[in-house]
């Protein structure tokens, strides 16, 4: 998945498995919980691998981050504005970076 920014983490927690909260799918080695999280700026989707144990369970969460824009009805008008948004934010860096660069010479 092409996103902005990820995280990712990993552990283990007692207690049992938060089946109820993530959307459950059957993956190349084994299931992966997906939750869709929207906060006022950013849209997060969190992908869950657990391994359940006696006391507990192991896991790893990755998490895609995307910039929120009002206009946007569906994820890929989501991820279409953050393509742009990274675009234009690499050509304001260049064009500083060469402005720099150049001035220093």
């Amino acid at each position: 998945m092409f996103s902005l920014a990820q995280t990712r983490s990993q552990g283990y927690r007692a207690g049992e498995v938060p089946f109820d909260e993530y959307e459950w799918e059957d993956r190349l080695f084994g299931k992966v919980g997906i939750k869709r999280v929207e906060t006022k700026r950013f849209i997060r989707f969190e992908h869950l691998r657990v391994k359940q144990k006696e006391n507990g369970y192991w896991y790893s969460r990755t998490s895609y981050w995307f910039i929120r824009f009002p206009y946007c009805q569906n994820d890929t008008q989501i991820l279409i504005a953050n393509i742009v948004v990274l675009i234009i934010t690499l050509q304001v860096v260049g064009s500083i970076f060469n402005n720099l660069m150049s001035s220093a010479f």
